[in-house]
């Protein structure tokens, strides 16, 4: 390895930061130029030592910033945010770099934390090769997906970003030509000219929906692809540890999210917005199944097949092309069904019965056959490709990409049941004793089901809850994840919501989950 395993880094921050201050007296003039150096050579002599000569940098920066007008502060401030997205770019870029410099140098040891590092360690350790293997195939890991309004980055430049990265990555092969990193110059100071000309925060507050649109990229132009690449890494050295692989229905990272389904003091989150929400990601998610599926289609040109295989295919004489042409039919019919539904008006009721791939497991079946066929044809390393890839994307996002949580306050769940309460002829439940919730609510629950009754004395903030429920009923239920309660603090809040599941008819049930945050 370099000496100064680092020096890429500071050269690339170098770089950008050289074509950022081009790009400002291109488009500003000098006049910010030299506004902008000014404080970061302040900046720079204040941080350095403690020392008088900090001392007095730091007392010439302040005076600086307080005497600039604020017309003046303003662009200035901004070249410095645009300067520290370009550091997060390069530092982001040097994480991978260096990763690549461990797993490539074959006198290192593995990187600290690494799957690489980590695996043999336990064994080591003494854990058995045949515990380590169940364990690594039980593993679930759930990340989840938030947003905040004030910390959302337009997807304008979110792209820019990303093709700066792309660059800088170019720039580190061995091979590149002077006119080759001539044109990766070119296309650096052109995408930083870009950023810089463009609005950097909305001027509208961001709906709900916006950010998942934001979020979704993040699956797009990152984890679809790097997932598997993940799993391909997992299961190389699961199999050196243990001689055992990664079985390829194995989950161990799953997705979920926030975005659209927390309603918890969040007006913006309505019944429409979640059933949307839900919508969106299994639109996104068919997309990129028929990206896939088209690209299984070319590569998979074999006419050697089982039985299996040929008799899904029609005898057809490419048979894995026949069939993984129905497959890519069949997708694109119910992402049709999915557009249907957004452009639909919002409805309670049950699921949406004219799709083709309604579960990951009715997607996966066709594909696992020709998994299976092309390894029993002599064909296992082809299967073990593009087509794994696809079926391990399908074990982490199934057809719906990520499972949505629903958030909502305890009280308002109060406030519904003791609406349902007074259907019953019961009044007052909002100030009953614990034991009399309980009571009435197991009551309830041990009832035959019932629907709401139409004709509820509902205020509005009632109606919404009501509302959600039903609505959560059309919903598909590998889209929902959990239905957090918050604010919980004793067992009728869990009840209430069990009790409005089953008056909505939800079934199966969503896992409630409730969060104890305070002592009441």
């Amino acid at each position: 390895m370099a000496d100064d395993p680092h020096k890429p880094l500071r050269d690339d921050v170098r770089l950008l930061g050289m074509l950022l201050g081009e790009t400002l007296r291109r488009q500003e003039g000098d006049g910010l130029f030299r506004r902008v150096e000014r404080v970061r050579s302040l900046a720079k002599r204040a941080r350095r030592a403690d020392t008088a000569e900090a001392t007095g940098a730091f007392d010439a920066l302040a005076g600086e910033l307080a005497a600039m007008p604020v017309e003046a502060a303003l662009p200035v401030a901004r070249a410095f945010a645009h300067f520290l997205n370009l550091a997060n770019i390069a530092e982001q870029h040097h994480r991978a770099r260096r990763r690549r410099a461990y797993q490539r140098d074959p006198g290192s040891r593995p990187q600290p934390g690494s799957i690489e590092e980590t695996l043999p360690r336990l064994a080591a350790a003494g854990v058995s090769a045949d515990a380590l293997h169940e364990a690594v195939c039980r593993l679930r890991i759930g990340l989840v997906i938030t947003a905040h309004p004030t910390e959302i980055m337009r997807r304008t430049l979110q792209r820019k970003y990303n093709t700066i990265a792309a660059a800088l990555a170019e720039r580190d092969r061995p091979d590149g030509t002077p006119l080759e990193r001539d044109a990766l110059l070119e296309t650096l100071r052109r995408e930083i000219t870009a950023a810089w000309e463009t609005d950097d925060v909305r001027r509208d507050r961001p709906s709900p929906l916006d950010e998942l649109r934001s979020a979704l990229t993040v699956f797009e132009q990152t984890l679809w692809d790097g997932l598997p690449e993940y799993l391909r890494s997992l299961d190389r050295t699961l199999r050196a540890v243990t001689r055992k692989g990664l079985p390829l229905e194995a989950a161990p990272i799953v997705f979920g999210s926030w975005i659209g389904g927390d309603r918890d003091g969040n007006p913006s989150v309505t019944p429409d917005v979640t059933r949307r929400a839900c919508l969106m990601t299994r639109w996104v998610a068919l997309s990129l199944y028929v990206r896939d599926v088209g690209a299984l289609r070319e590569e998979l040109s074999m006419t050697d097949a089982t039985d299996d295989v040929r008799a899904l295919a029609s005898g057809a004489r490419e048979p894995y092309r026949a069939l993984l042409r129905d497959v890519q039919s069949d997708l694109e019919t119910t992402r049709r069904s999915i557009e249907t539904q957004l452009a639909a008006p919002p409805a309670p009721g049950s699921p949406a019965t004219d799709e083709t791939f309604r579960t990951a497991d009715q997607l996966a079946e066709p594909l696992r056959l020709c998994f299976e066929s092309l390894h029993a044809t002599g064909n296992g390393l082809i299967a073990d490709g593009r087509l794994a890839d696809v079926l391990r994307r399908i074990a982490v996002f199934g057809v719906t990409l990520v499972r949505l949580d629903v958030r909502q306050e305890a009280e308002r769940h109060t406030e519904a049941v003791d609406i349902i309460a007074r259907g019953k002829g019961l009044t007052g439940y909002a100030g009953w004793t614990e034991d009399q919730r309980v009571e009435f609510l197991v009551g309830a629950l041990s009832e035959d089901p019932a629907a709401f009754p139409a004709d509820l004395p509902h205020t509005p903030r009632t109606a919404d809850v009501i509302r959600m429920f039903e609505i959560l009923k059309g919903v598909h239920p590998e889209s929902l994840g959990a239905y957090v309660i918050t604010m919980a603090a004793r067992a009728s809040d869990v009840l209430a919501v069990e009790l409005l599941q089953r008056y909505a008819g939800i079934d199966p049930p969503l896992r409630v989950v409730p969060l104890f945050e305070t002592d009441r």
